[in-house]
């Protein structure tokens, strides 16, 4: 008998040796023929288990940790292991349990109060969970995984400001970890706190320049603080760490776009269309940028392509109806519009849009009623007042022009469209009202 478990702790230490130089499959075999020689040997099982759960076999893991809680159920790390397996594998109430036990066992178990909270995040119990996180946190307030769970849950529950303490605690900890600087950054972002969050991301560029996430997150904000020379840089680098990037290629074109760099824009928009051609937004960027080259047969069709993937897109059939406007196709402008304004009654420039369609076709009334929607919707609509005193004129309606044209100098006292209009208030013997 003494020579049968004299073999078994040979074995056992055999596997041992084997799961330091992470030979896993020779380390199973190992404690494997410990535990045939003497299945009552807990920690065999244990150990088993932990070499189950390196190697990823997470139901073998379970088998192993509850033989060795049956044989010992006093051993409070193998509940503990058990539940961190039983956590991995999503079955929260079983971990929840396990980490009960290993609590009871071990009250100073601070690392178990931190996965019990993260079992009850999975269980929804968010009240609870930061009880766990915070006696994990009284237990050891060096321990940097409390603080970005926490953190990232705070962040996720929108509570900003919370979340940056805990990120900034991780910081204090780990002072070289980036993804520490990208989440406090990203926190900062949400807070439009857009300096704070460009001198996070760019802490964690300078730790580690190869992840390109964090380039495409200041590259956005750059954009945001209208910086789009920086912001484009951020987006080459994106494409340089990762060049199949396509949300890149489609913040890099709008950058290009608002910057007037029309074709450039286009470029990058067909380089986002070639990675991924079911998003619409692609072809409806690049449509507006084809729009603004007056090349107007090319945005028709990538307005239609957007239509065609999202038949909803008010946006879309605005600027189709725009384009085919600047063709002189009326009666297709005059249909875009009114689609656009089915999907988004609150549309204002649709209904001027089809004002001005309906006036170059001479269907006067028509044009009429469309500047005055547009006006319901915003009374103080310079363009709209002006654009209607003119169909009014067109039409001999000189008293109600001289209203509109009054209206427009209110709203725009200072330009010359003002003075021109001033100048035929006069002449017509109407009252110059501002």
């Amino acid at each position: 008998m003494a020579s049968e478990i004299r073999e078994a702790e040979s074995w056992l230490e055999k596997g041992d040796e084997y799961l330091k130089i992470d030979e896993l499959d020779k380390a199973i075999e190992c404690y494997s023929k410990s535990i045939n020689i003497n299945p009552q040997a807990a920690f065999c099982h244990f150990k088993r288990g932990n070499a189950f759960m390196q190697k990823g076999n997470l139901k073998q893991a379970v088998r192993d940790f509850t033989n060795t809680i049956t044989l010992n159920p006093s051993f409070s790390f193998a509940h503990f292991k058990r539940g961190t397996v039983y956590l991995d594998l999503r079955q929260y109430n079983k971990a929840e349990l396990d980490f009960n036990v290993a609590i009871e066992q071990t009250s100073e178990f601070y690392f178990a109060y931190y996965k019990r909270g993260l079992a009850r995040l999975g269980l929804k119990k968010i009240e609870s969970a930061f009880e766990d996180f915070d006696k994990t946190i009284q237990l050891n307030e060096t321990f940097p995984s409390v603080y970005q769970s926490r953190g990232n849950k705070y962040f996720e529950l929108k509570e900003y400001k919370k979340a940056i303490e805990d990120y900034s605690k991780l910081i204090q900890l780990t002072p070289k970890d980036p993804k520490a600087y990208i989440s406090r950054g990203l926190a900062y972002s949400n807070l439009e706190q857009y300096r704070d969050a460009i001198n996070d991301y760019t802490k964690a560029i300078n730790i580690d320049d190869t992840q390109y996430l964090v380039f495409n997150y200041r590259g956005m904000i750059y954009s945001r603080q209208k910086e789009f020379d920086k912001a484009v840089l951020d987006y080459n680098q994106v494409l340089k760490l990762k060049p199949d990037q396509e949300d890149a290629y489609n913040n890099r074109g709008i950058a290009h776009f608002i910057m007037k760099k029309y074709e450039k824009s286009v470029n990058d928009y067909t380089k986002a269309i070639a990675l991924n051609s079911k998003n619409p937004n692609y072809f409806y960027n690049r449509a507006n940028a084809y729009f603004n080259l007056k090349d107007f047969i090319n945005s028709i069709a990538d307005y239609s392509e957007a239509i065609e993937l999202e038949p909803r897109f008010s946006g879309a059939y605005f600027g189709r109806a725009n384009a085919n406007t600047n063709l002189s196709r009326f009666k297709e402008a005059i249909k875009d519009f009114s689609k656009c304004i089915s999907i988004n009654n609150k549309f204002l420039q649709a209904y001027v849009g089809r004002g001005n369609a309906y006036s170059k076709m001479r269907y006067y009334k028509k044009a009429l009623e469309d500047y005055t929607l547009a006006l319901e919707i915003n009374p103080d609509f310079a363009q709209c007042y002006l654009n209607r005193g003119i169909t009014f004129r067109t039409m001999g309606e000189d008293s109600d022009a001289a209203d509109d044209f009054n209206e427009y100098i209110r709203l725009q006292p200072n330009d010359n469209m003002s003075d021109r209009l001033r100048s035929w208030l006069h002449k017509m013997d109407f009252v110059v009202k501002y």
